[in-house]
């Protein structure tokens, strides 16, 4: 009971390496570096960023944001004294149109939107003002120039870096932005690299986990669990060693007390090899006395049935020392092996005050393997079925061909060993055939151990065959199916 109780001698066993666990990294350690790599590479892209701005203006490919700004008033003046405007004379900075008296654009390199801009910038009637404000932007600003034959040419111009080159700026979109969306893109890439190394490194630190829950599933119970440098991982680990010691304690006393039960049953099983010659023996010497026809029927059914309870004896100790090899060659006409299961399942009824009655179909030549293994299972059903079947009540045996329920194409022979008493409960369907299982109430019979349906279920498994059991109106029906071999060439 030690191993379940929490303050046991597990727990005690752990004490000093939770001392140690104690001194581990926290995990919160861990995250918070993952924090301060995001902060590095955050203002690394912004250098990176700001520097590949002020190189492009550095090198001139890029005015400066103030460049419009400032120049705004020369650029006027310059216009005025000159009186005219050419396309040369504007830099790329400024977009500019020429309006006539009317208020009509005459010429220059306005788009769409600047020169509603303009037009506003005139109806207004205002010298220098901003055109168009925006909470995302900078804002957007106008100036005015009168020229010599009275028409007006306005600058549209804005508080951003611009292409020196006018075939630049109308071909590419604002440099400003396109670098912001290039520190987008830089900013999310690092964030990829990170949580990458993040998830290399959290999965490298769990992984003695993951493989102590691996190893404790597949039951490799005997290892000892690494353990790292993160003081709550190195937690989780502890209370996974304390349950896998736990369970292999648990497991070594069940199997020692499977073991111990499987060596038990064979030495019984062996024991009763003598007592079982013995029988054999006598009923031999009655044979071979003078008897009376059925006194000589029922010596012949004692021998018979010592055989078979020979055969079945040792069955059982090759079941409990796990032996799991069967007979091969064993295989016996279908129809001939149905008439032996009936003629011994008469013999018993006629013993233990039952009726037999039976429902069988013709199979040819087909015939069956393992028979003999077969027939002990049928002989193991029909006994089970007259321990729980009220006396002087009807056994029903039917032979037909069927498919096998987990492969429905392939064809085998179905035998149904169906009684009269109260069936089974829902418990015994679904534990019935499990070793030692006998405590259904509704099936409750001094002298069984549990042991007839499990050896049966299990002998039906070395013949690749199947054991189903449920209840019908009348009772309790259990079902074999066996492999149909191909039909015999005479």
């Amino acid at each position: 009971m030690d191993r379940l109780n929490p303050n046991g001698k597990h727990r005690a066993k752990f004490a000093a390496s939770h001392e140690k666990t104690r001194r581990g990294m926290p995990f919160s350690l861990v995250i918070a570096r993952y924090f301060v790599y995001v902060l590095i590479g955050s203002l690394f892209v912004a250098g990176a960023v700001v520097s590949l701005l002020i190189a492009a203006v550095n090198s001139g490919v890029l005015y400066p944001s103030n460049y419009a700004s400032i120049d705004h008033e020369a650029m006027v003046g310059k216009i005025e004294a000159r009186g005219t405007v050419e396309d040369d004379d504007v830099p790329s900075c400024y977009r500019w149109g020429v309006f006539d008296k009317t208020g009509k654009l005459v010429e220059g390199d306005f788009d769409a939107r600047s020169e509603e801009w303009a037009e506003a910038f005139l109806r207004d009637g205002s010298v220098d003002s901003v055109v168009y404000s925006s909470p995302l932007g900078s804002p957007v600003y106008a100036a005015s120039a009168s020229l010599e034959n009275g028409d007006v040419c306005v600058l549209i111009y804005d508080f951003n870096p611009d292409f020196v080159s006018k075939a630049l700026r109308d071909a590419f979109p604002d440099p400003q932005g396109a670098v912001l969306l290039l520190g987008a893109v830089l900013f999310a890439a690092m964030l990829a690299l990170i949580a990458m190394r993040a998830s290399h490194v959290l999965q490298r630190k769990l992984s003695p986990l993951v493989d102590a829950a691996r190893r404790i599933g597949s039951r490799d119970l005997d290892f000892k669990i690494a353990r790292g440098n993160v003081r709550e991982t190195n937690e989780v680990l502890d209370a996974v060693d304390e349950m896998r010691l736990s369970l292999k304690e648990s497991l070594e006393e069940q199997w020692a007390c499977e073991q111990a039960q499987r060596e038990a049953l064979s030495s019984l099983a062996h024991d009763l090899k003598t007592p079982l010659t013995i029988v054999r023996a006598n009923a031999d010497l009655l044979l071979e006395s003078e008897l009376e026809t059925e006194q000589k029927t029922c010596a012949a059914q004692i021998r018979d049935a010592s055989l078979d309870m020979k055969e079945f004896v040792e069955r059982i100790i090759s079941l409990f020392r796990a032996t799991t090899s069967s007979k091969e060659g064993d295989a016996a006409l279908a129809d001939a092996c149905c008439v032996d299961i009936v003629s011994k399942a008469e013999a018993l009824a006629r013993t233990r005050g039952y009726r037999i009655q039976t429902t069988r179909e013709q199979f040819g030549r087909r015939q069956v393997a393992h028979a003999a293994d077969m027939a002990r299972c049928m002989m193991n059903l029909v006994d089970n079925a007259m321990s729980y079947a009220p006396p002087e009540t009807t056994v029903h045996l039917a032979f037909s061909e069927s498919g096998l329920p987990d492969s429905p194409q392939s064809r085998a022979l179905r035998m149904d060993v169906e009684d009269e008493g109260p069936g089974f409960s829902e418990e015994a369907l679904a534990r019935a055939t499990e070793r030692f299982y006998r405590q259904d109430a509704a099936r409750l019979h001094d002298g069984h151990h549990g042991l007839g349906l499990h050896i049966v279920r299990e002998e039906m498994r070395r013949c690749s065959g199947a054991l189903h059991l449920e209840n019908t109106e009348k009772g309790a029906r259990a079902t074999l199916f066996i492999p149909l071999l191909d039909e015999q060439k005479e």
